[in-house]
């Protein structure tokens, strides 16, 4: 009898916690989705500002691809506050939940995505006002390794890495919950979140291959593409392969990267020809076919990622079948990345071959070797990345199992 009492008992406890549990995951999977497109609001502005700059100048501070890119940061930054208040006040009502929440500040709770997200919108909008600061210093320029430029692109890539993490939460929340829609949704969701964390950063690229930024070593320039390019991809695509586990999650991601390269095509030539007319401006020169395209997309996009990702995911899934060895996987996978390396774009298929004049060839293979070191420090920390993300969720999912059981 009491053994059917304690049954009963341990039932309506499960009952009790379910709506909670749900709450928690439908919250972060929400507002996950909102950071993710609030990051892609962003950067379409960031596109739109590359595009306006390059082509007809900086006439005042806000103008409308300023603040679409503040809208986003804004917006991300507000839906993150929302979320770490809303779970608090979930967490304080049901004590019992603190233990699938991160602490902040001994009085917040929330999934640890949401602090990087909050932290990292708050980054982009402090470095804000102090770039208009900068310009109004130093006047205009259109370098982007400038120290505001490169903290509100640090600020915009780190929201949809902390969205990524958010979305993940949620779904082994839901997969805990019996939700398979809601676990299916926050894996691709996931992918969405890495393929913007890699086009926000992929924006930085382009200053390595500008001549005034080779480190001069006296004997030879040195380039710093191939140490950027190739940590920053194999990163991404190892964090993807990791944290979703999918067999084509890296081609996935890269996908995703493409979507995003064709929304500023179809975005921002015919944005950027009805502001200039709006405005009674006018371009710096003719154009001709650069007035239909986004120069962020087909001057400044890597292509040669797009090819990397499916031998990427061919590797790593013979490598679990066969079950290779960390190290041996580690410098597979470095070795490989060094194709992201090479610079090529739509517009700019020979970008190596101007490397190669400008660093000879002592500092072209010297270039490569900080390559290599970057897809090995890449990988490694992509997939610490992963498994963080992974080792927290199976932390969830293992403490709401012991807490449906009673």
């Amino acid at each position: 009898m009491a053994k059917a009492l304690g049954g009963t008992q341990d039932i309506q406890q499960a009952l009790v916690k379910a709506p909670t549990l749900q709450t928690l995951w439908v919250t972060r999977l929400a507002t996950g989705l909102g950071i993710v497109v609030c990051a892609l609001i962003s950067l379409v502005g960031t596109s739109w500002d590359i595009q306006w700059h390059l082509f007809v100048g900086r006439d005042r501070t806000l103008i409308p691809p300023h603040i679409m890119m503040l809208t986003g940061i804004t917006l991300g930054g507000l839906l993150a506050l929302t979320a770490v208040c809303v779970e608090t006040m979930v967490v304080r009502r049901k004590p019992q939940l603190a233990q699938y929440s991160t602490q902040f500040a001994g009085m917040f709770y929330s999934s640890l995505g949401t602090y990087i997200a909050g932290f990292a919108a708050l980054d982009a909008a402090i470095a804000f006002p102090l770039d208009s600061y900068w310009h109004s210093l130093y006047g205009i320029d259109v370098a982007l390794w400038t120290p505001f430029h490169v903290m509100i692109l640090v600020g915009m890539g780190s929201m949809p890495l902390g969205a990524a993490f958010m979305l993940r939460s949620a779904g082994q929340l839901a997969r805990v919950a019996g939700q398979r829609r809601g676990e299916r949704i926050s894996a691709l969701s996931t992918g969405v979140a890495l393929s913007l964390v890699l086009s926000i950063f992929t924006i930085l690229l382009s200053d390595a291959l500008t001549i005034t930024n080779y480190l001069d070593l006296g004997l030879f320039k040195l380039c710093l593409y191939p140490l950027l390019a190739g940590f920053l991809t194999t990163f991404i695509l190892m964090t993807a392969q990791t944290a979703v586990r999918g067999r084509w999650s890296a081609t996935t991601v890269i996908l995703l990267y493409i979507v995003v390269g064709l929304i500023f095509t179809a975005f921002v030539p015919p944005a950027t020809s009805y502001l200039v007319a709006a405005e009674h401006l006018q371009y710096r020169r003719a154009l001709n076919a650069f007035a239909f395209v986004s120069i962020l997309a087909v001057r400044l996009w890597p292509i040669l990622p797009i090819v990397l990702a499916p031998i990427f995911d061919l590797v790593i899934n013979r490598a679990r079948r066969q079950r290779w060895s960390w190290r041996r996987l580690h410098w597979s996978s470095a070795l490989l990345g060094l194709l992201a390396c090479v610079p090529m774009t739509v517009f700019q298929l020979n970008s190596a071959l101007g490397v190669m004049s400008r660093s000879g060839l002592i500092g072209t293979v010297a270039s490569l070797s900080l390559g290599l070191i970057g897809t090995y420090i890449g990988t490694a920390l992509g997939r610490q990345t992963g498994e963080s993300i992974q080792q927290g969720d199976a932390n969830q999912a293992t403490a709401s199992q012991q807490a449906c059981r009673g």
